[in-house]
């Protein structure tokens, strides 16, 4: 399987566990609330029963209140007290509602507390009327404190419940509390692999596209050379061959020629030989020209700007000083094929009419200029250069790749009024 649909595959891998822990969090934490609102609520159910009680205890106390003082604001009180049993009464119920136990204990001490209210409220009405009497009083108090502990047990049987509930859901509630950070911990744990994972692939897929571009650029660079060698011997054979057998003939049209001097024919076939001999010796040139290993970079240019001048008709003016010391011969092979891919393409694209041809050393750097003032390369031509040079073109490729090869830098610079191409390559390799 390729490194990049690997890397995928973690990728999507990550992705589906984030999203995965993301649901899985979601609903344990959407648990937590809901156990923590049962939580509040076992509280409320215990907090409900304690205010009922104590509504309860208040009607007995307001009851012997007035008793032992029957007075309006004593009357009040009781009243008061016994009209709160019935909204405290009320409350319990409801939070009770979906506990069918407890709201069987609720129906018990609803009727509880009816008959705890209905003694007192006789008892107050016996004092009203006046027919109250030490005993009838005592045997009141006797039944309100039976009613009082069975309160008391109808309301600690239904905390006993609700303490089993609340046991319960604050187990669970710590249960979830413990489990979300977990569910976080290995979901951020195993993403993170799968991330680091990808990261990796990722790394090596790169690492594999670097080596096979670099060993592209390579089998280019080997090619190039390869060609630069096939033409330095094709050159050699048209010169030595073909080159010496055309010379040869003419020499031997010459002879007849002189003997004959009135043969036309003779005349046409020694002209012939003549073109086909200067013929063969530009082509010969321009596979490999032989000034470029005899004498040097600045000949052999002077020597392809004049033939490129008389074969095209464009004006070349030229600045290529002699250099005292020789270049490096790669180097000088280099710049040569430069000029030629960069003096073909004025020819081929560009359309100008003139062009400049610049060259300047300075001891560690030679810089060789270029510029033509008919159209430019196209914005997208240069941008895959400046990218990849996959569809920039094979001769500014080619060109690109040959600088590369010297440690030099290659610069476009190309608007509507002429392009200029700049090379700049460290005399001594870097």
């Amino acid at each position: 399987m390729p490194s990049s649909r690997k890397a995928k595959i973690a990728l999507a891998l990550a992705l589906l566990l984030l999203s995965l822990s993301g649901i899985a969090a979601g609903l344990a934490i959407t648990r937590l609330y809901r156990a923590e609102t049962l939580v509040r609520h076992s509280y409320d159910v215990e907090v409900a029963i304690g205010d009922l009680e104590s509504t309860l205890t208040d009607v007995g106390r307001s009851r012997l209140a007035y008793v032992n003082s029957p007075t309006p604001e004593s009357l009040k009180s009781f009243l008061a007290a016994v009209s709160s049993v019935g909204a405290a009464l009320a409350k319990v119920r409801q939070l009770t509602i979906d506990n069918p136990a407890q709201q069987a204990l609720c129906d018990r001490l609803e009727s509880n507390a009816d008959q705890r209210v209905a003694a007192s409220r006789e008892s107050v009405e016996l004092a009203q009327q006046n027919r109250s009497s030490p005993e009838k009083q005592s045997m009141i108090t006797l039944q309100a404190a039976k009613g009082a502990f069975e309160t008391a047990l109808l309301a600690d049987q239904m905390r006993r419940n609700e303490d089993r509930l609340l046991e319960q859901r604050s187990h669970l509630s710590q249960l979830l509390f413990t489990t979300i950070p977990s569910i976080l911990s290995i979901s951020f744990l195993l993403s993170a692999g799968m991330f680091w994972l990808h990261y990796r692939m990722l790394n090596r897929e790169l690492r594999e596209r670097t080596a096979t571009e670099h060993q592209l650029r390579q089998l280019s660079l080997q090619l190039m050379r390869v060609q630069d060698e096939e033409h330095r011997r094709f050159a050699r054979e048209l010169h030595d061959g073909l080159g010496q057998n055309l010379a040869g003939a003419k020499m031997m049209v010459d002879a007849l020629a002189n003997g004959d001097s009135g043969n036309s024919q003779i005349s046409a076939v020694s002209a012939l030989l003549d073109d086909a001999l200067s013929q063969t010796r530009t082509i010969s040139h321009l596979f490999h020209p032989p000034f470029l290993d005899e004498i040097g970079f600045a000949s052999a240019a002077r020597w392809l700007i004049e033939g490129y001048e008389q074969r095209m008709g464009v004006a070349v003016s030229a600045n290529i000083p002699q250099s005292e010391q020789r270049l490096p011969p790669n180097l000088e092979l280099t710049l040569y094929r430069v000029l030629q891919e960069a003096l073909n393409n004025i020819q081929r694209h560009s359309r100008s009419d003139k062009a400049e041809v610049d060259v300047k050393m300075d001891g560690q750097w030679v810089t060789l200029r270029v510029r033509d003032y008919g159209m430019g390369i196209p914005g997208e031509t240069l941008a895959a250069l400046g990218s990849n040079g996959k569809q920039a073109g094979v001769g500014l490729t080619g060109m690109k790749e040959r600088v590369k090869e010297q440690g030099g830098k290659l610069e476009i610079k190309s608007e509507a009024t002429g392009t200029e191409i700049i090379v700049n390559i460290p005399i001594t390799p870097q």
